[in-house]
């Protein structure tokens, strides 16, 4: 079994992504360390994140049969793609509420993430959920959405 207290904090922290320290004199001989702010570790565990989350959709895709548009002509009539459209409308609600949720579909639909099928199919669901914060989509929750479309996909 591995015992993290036997590895140099140095090298996991390499490992994590987390930026090698700098080293601080403090004119006492004695060595400081500066590390990065926690802001600068977040960006880069977001960007890993990011990474794996496009490998994934790719892969999804191709085992999905190649990544012909619209990605997602229809939903999936299984139990499970029923559950994961209502998880990736309840992100989109809770992120952005029911009006942006609607327009990030439409949005898809211009895209060819979506099929005209499916995006009425996941707009006639949206009215199930409370109206939600109501907060612009970023960049990061189209990624995420992205994700959605190609595990849905990847199960039709």
């Amino acid at each position: 079994m591995l015992n993290p207290s036997e590895y140099d904090p140095e090298e996991l922290r390499a490992l994590t992504g987390a930026a090698a320290p700098s080293r601080a004199d403090e004119g006492d001989g004695e060595t400081q360390w500066d590390w990065v702010t926690p802001a600068d570790f977040l960006g880069r565990a977001e960007a890993c994140v990011r990474a794996t989350q496009m490998e994934d959709a790719f892969l999804l895709q191709a085992a999905a049969g190649g990544a012909d548009r619209p990605y997602l002509p229809d939903l999936p009539g299984s139990e499970v793609g029923t559950r994961l459209v209502l998880d990736w409308l309840s992100y989109l609600v809770g992120v952005g509420g029911r009006p942006n949720a609607r327009d990030a579909l439409a949005f898809y639909r211009r895209v060819d993430w979506l099929g005209a099928d499916a995006e009425r199919a996941l707009a006639a669901h949206l009215g199930g959920f409370a109206p939600g914060a109501g907060n612009p989509l970023g960049v990061g929750h189209h990624r995420t959405s992205l994700l959605f479309v190609a595990r849905l996909a990847a199960l039709r």
